[in-house]
């Protein structure tokens, strides 16, 4: 009984039935089961590198399978390939980029825009940011994106840019997001530096330079500036954007007779009529531009008063359907109705006189509106709308004299008012104010919202644009935003004075055929 018990005896008996056992094996037959030993070999060893999460050999087989997939546009496929090597390496950023690639292919449109905005904040991955911002942001209005969506769209751009900083698309899309966010601290180095291949952009940060107050600093970029284009300039002599380049520049130094004779030769120079038209219109934009320099010193005498109005002479010649030019010329005009001095009624009534009929039209028409004689100016402003037809202010005002009819003239006005603005390239916030007013008498409460806040910027359109807004935004069920408008309605309220006697009462244009000559640029100083 004790051998059973000995761990000798035991070792040996094991011993004894292993080789026994080996022994017994019939190993002539042993070929014959070859095949099968083999093909179990390779099915325990195809066992093991399926189940190793470190095998090269089954990450090329799953790449292979993943490149078959895009090539098939197989996007299923490729999803469930991607599926399968993410969690082995859940962190990799160019996985999840391709994941988020593949579900924006299956339309999947949420779930990529998430797997994005999650590799932008935790891994800052570029390619990602990138996508965002084409699929998400680029080619929208900035007014329609929330504030959320502006904050968005400044971080992928900040990240692009630190990611990419010579990248000149990105550097500029940049530039115009910090200036539409008002950072301009920010965006001036930028158009700085964006000025060495556009020139124009060093006359942008100029601008921005002299909002923030930094004159200094404005005036020396627009002066490098004006270095660069007029250079390009004289090289090419007939390129109306260069031209037109150096008198803005001219005209932010306040070089304004400068700039009046770099248009004339501009103009002489042009290549065709298109460009000649271009810079005509410019011209006459410069001469306002001048006068409203000359009316903002601190005095100003007759002979400046002469000098303007012999000025809108050549304004009238060069563009004589300049939106801005008519209604400087109508404002001179009505202010001197009571003037006594005769050398300056005399060149008033040489300017009016030696206008085209259509002009004296629109005078008399602006007159009869601003005294109320709403029939006379109706007829006045539709001789001028035919003589002048491509006139916005005109038709602006037309429009304005329709409103005030009543509301069976209102969708009249309307289109009259979208023509306005429709052919004029850079209609003004007056013209805007004018159709915002009519379609919210007309109920378009939703339609009139955006027009009306363009007309807050002036100050003499102001006050109605933000009664205007608070009827509107009561409509819409948006009660604190008409409260808001209507204290600020309170706010611009005028202050009560005397009525005065309208300075148009006997105002009187006669229209006559023979036209005196107007005096040539260099003449107008």
């Amino acid at each position: 009984m004790s051998e059973y018990l000995n761990p000798i005896k035991w070792m040996r008996w094991a011993s004894q039935f292993v080789s026994n056992w080996f022994l017994s094996l019939p190993l002539r037959d042993l070929p014959k089961g070859a095949l099968a030993i083999i093909v179990v070999g390779v099915m325990f060893l195809c066992a093991i590198a399926a189940q190793s999460e470190t095998s090269d050999w089954r990450g090329r087989l799953l790449d292979r399978q993943l490149q078959s997939a895009f090539e098939r546009d197989d996007f299923g496929t490729a999803e469930l390939v991607l599926n399968r090597k993410i969690r082995k390496a859940p962190n990799d950023p160019q996985l999840l980029f391709r994941l988020g690639l593949t579900k924006d292919a299956l339309n999947e449109k949420e779930t990529a825009s998430s797997l994005m905005r999650d590799l932008v904040a935790v891994k800052r991955h570029d390619p990602a940011a990138r996508w965002l911002l084409q699929n998400k942001y680029i080619g929208k209005d900035w007014a329609n994106l929330s504030e959320e969506e502006k904050a968005e769209f400044g971080s992928l751009l900040a990240l692009i840019y630190k990611e990419a900083p010579d990248d000149v698309s990105i550097k500029q899309m940049y530039a115009d997001y910090l200036i539409a966010s008002m950072d301009y601290s920010k965006a001036i180095p930028l158009l700085d530096d964006l000025a060495r291949t556009q020139p124009m952009r060093g006359l942008q940060a100029a601008a921005l330079s002299r909002v923030q107050g930094n004159t200094a600093m404005a005036d020396r970029l627009a002066k490098r500036t004006l270095d660069s284009v007029e250079k390009l300039f004289e090289e090419d002599p007939t390129n109306s954007v260069l031209a037109l380049a150096v008198a803005q520049n001219q005209l932010f130094l306040e070089r304004h007779a400068e700039a009046v004779r770099t248009l004339e030769r501009g103009i002489t120079r042009a290549k065709s009529d298109e460009d000649k038209a271009r810079l005509s219109m410019a011209m006459g934009d410069c001469i306002v531009s001048w006068v409203n320099f000359i009316q903002a010193q601190p005095s100003v005498t007759n002979a400046d008063r002469m000098r303007i109005l012999k000025m809108l002479q050549v304004a009238l010649r060069f563009a004589p359907n300049s939106p801005r030019v008519l209604t400087l010329v109508a404002d001179q005009v009505l202010a001197m109705m009571n003037e006594e001095d005769e050398q300056l009624l005399a060149v008033r009534n040489a300017l009016v006189q030696g206008s085209s009929p259509g002009i004296a039209h629109f005078i008399r028409g602006t007159a009869a509106l601003i005294k109320g004689d709403i029939a006379r100016a109706e007829t006045s402003l539709q001789l001028a709308a035919t003589e002048l037809p491509q006139s916005g202010a005109i038709l602006n005002n037309l429009a304005v004299a329709l409103t005030m009819k009543g509301n069976d003239h209102l969708e009249r006005a309307l289109k009259i008012s979208q023509q306005a603005i429709s052919q004029t390239p850079q209609a003004t916030p007056h013209f805007f104010e004018t159709r915002g007013q009519i379609l919210y008498r007309l109920g378009r409460f939703q339609e009139a919202v955006p027009d009306l806040e363009r007309a807050l910027s002036v100050p003499d359109l102001a006050r109605n644009a933000h009664v205007a807004l608070a009827a509107c935004y009561q409509e819409l069920d948006e009660p604190e935003l008409a409260k808001l408008h209507a204290e600020a309605a309170e706010e611009n309220a005028p202050a009560e004075k005397e009525a005065e006697p309208a300075a148009v009462e006997d105002f009187e244009i006669e229209i006559k055929e023979e036209q005196p000559e107007t005096s040539d640029a260099e003449n107008a100083k």
